[in-house]
């Protein structure tokens, strides 16, 4: 058997980047938070809607979609309504996940999902947590005319 010389061997160049964001998105919180804005009819939903899709709290969602989108390559972009003044109630940052994100996605083989989501979420009566208290339905936020919608998906 002949010995490999330097230019037989492949290169397996490792983007240390990409792997750290293939690691984070595999937190199952965050990966379900980018499935479930993925699954929306518009491809963007405010850290409320997504609250009323789980059982943790605003903040939180924001602070994991914060990490997200704060990175070398935005795994998540922030996007505001297309007028000013947004009515009272109505979120003024909704999030989308950027084509970054899908190709994370699609690389870690879950993508796929995301059609099951948007079906079960369209099936269900979804509410805001402490609906009692909000100036707005959910409802309203979903249909809200003014509503950025990402250009990529």
């Amino acid at each position: 058997m002949a010995a490999s010389t330097p230019q037989d061997v492949p290169n397996h160049e490792l983007d240390e980047h990409r792997l750290e964001d293939l690691r984070d998105i595999l937190s199952p919180t965050k990966l379900r938070l980018l499935q479930q804005i993925l699954a929306s009819p518009t491809g963007a939903l405010s850290s409320k809607e997504l609250a009323a899709r789980n059982t943790i709290s605003d903040s939180t969602i924001r602070d994991h979609l914060r990490d997200l989108h704060n990175r070398d390559t935005q795994i998540v972009a922030k996007l505001e309504p297309d007028t000013s003044p947004v009515p009272n109630g109505i979120p003024r940052v909704y999030f989308a996940v950027t084509e970054y994100g899908i190709s994370l996605l699609k690389q870690a083989d879950l993508y796929d999902q995301i059609g099951l989501l948007y079906d079960m979420y369209e099936a269900v009566d979804l509410q805001l947590p402490d609906a009692d208290n909000q100036p707005v339905t959910l409802d309203e936020i979903e249909n809200y005319d003014h509503r950025p919608t990402p250009d990529w998906l």
